[in-house]
């Protein structure tokens, strides 16, 4: 029998170098612009199903993703419910990119062909999802290397090996007892990134940042504002500057939560104001999940995180 195969591309992603062959982001997720390797994905069968606009834009994309599985990979389900399966890789994937560059990539139609007892099945589906960039733009490309597109694919192993040893996969309810902070700040700034409006945006990355930086709910914005600062500073980045950005985007989230409006100069400022917070959380969550001692503070107990801002900011207790 021959194998699953399926494919598709990334939108909105240009290749900036050759690729000879593919580079395998995760198992089952392969990248190219090798027209050798795409020749062999899009052959005459291929365009025959998936129909010749189709075709013909998967021909001119900077890239095709393409996988195959053998049929036992499927474990009983049905095409289209494979399909969805594979859907949800690609969505992690596009998830945990945004650790390396803001982005607005999106997954085009992707097309699973089944060998059955009757002949061939093509199926299609695509991800519902339109993300933004920071700035609320969704019309522009960017750019990876190899080195990128490797670096992608490690981070990605990085992050969901740890969020699935801690049970706090996407795939889970992230309020459920035990979920990691880190997790459920991931989900936040996938919430933030397929938000248009730019207050939502910016409301979203404030959920974020509390998520991981407090565990009570008095003297909020102040103290959010205060412990982002200091971690950040302590990472060469200007403590002032942080501090009034983070106050900055509070204050549009009070608004936007109580009903209440900007002003026109404000308003003027929330691209530049939510791309700063997009840039400090990046930064953050890449500290986290590559420290185990950042890890074991941020997603342990509440009194761990008091403790870790407390010698932070007022520095070690000293015995009498």
């Amino acid at each position: 029998m021959e194998p699953v195969t399926y494919i598709t591309s990334f939108r909105k992603l240009i290749l900036t170098e050759p690729i000879s062959g593919y580079i395998e982001l995760i198992h089952g997720v392969n990248i190219t612009n090798d027209p050798h390797v795409k020749a062999q994905w899009l052959t005459s069968q291929c365009r025959a199903a998936i129909g010749a606009i189709e075709a013909a834009h998967l021909e001119g994309e900077s890239n095709l993703v393409f996988g195959e599985f053998d049929a036992a990979d499927m474990h009983g389900l049905p095409p289209e419910g494979f399909l969805l399966v594979i859907l949800a890789w690609l969505d992690m994937l596009l998830k945990n990119v945004w650790l390396i560059k803001d982005h607005a990539m999106e997954c085009d139609a992707a097309f699973l062909r089944v060998e059955i007892t009757e002949g061939v099945s093509w199926t299609k589906n695509f991800l519902a999802i339109r993300p933004s960039f920071s700035d609320g733009y969704t019309d522009k490309n960017i750019e990876m290397s190899v080195d990128e597109l490797k670096k992608w694919g490690q981070t990605n192993d990085l992050v969901e090996g740890y969020l699935c040893e801690a049970n706090s996969s996407s795939m889970r309810f992230m309020m459920e007892k035990g979920y990691a902070r880190s997790g459920r700040a991931m989900q936040f700034v996938v919430a933030a990134r397929r938000a248009q409006d730019l207050a939502f945006k910016i409301a979203n990355y404030c959920s974020a940042l509390e998520t991981l930086f407090t565990t009570e709910s008095t003297e909020l914005a102040h103290k959010l504002a205060e412990r982002v600062a200091f971690f950040l500073g302590e990472r060469g980045h200007n403590r002032r500057a942080v501090f009034a950005t983070i106050k900055s985007a509070y204050n549009v989230r009070s608004k936007l939560v109580h009903g209440d409006t900007l002003k026109q100069n404000q308003i003027e400022g929330l691209p530049a104001l939510s791309a700063e917070c997009d840039v400090n959380l990046r930064t953050i969550l890449l500290e986290i999940f590559n420290s185990e001692e950042l890890k074991k503070i941020f997603d342990a107990h509440s009194d761990a995180i008091e403790d870790y801002f407390a010698r932070l900011i007022l520095g070690p207790s000293t015995s009498s």
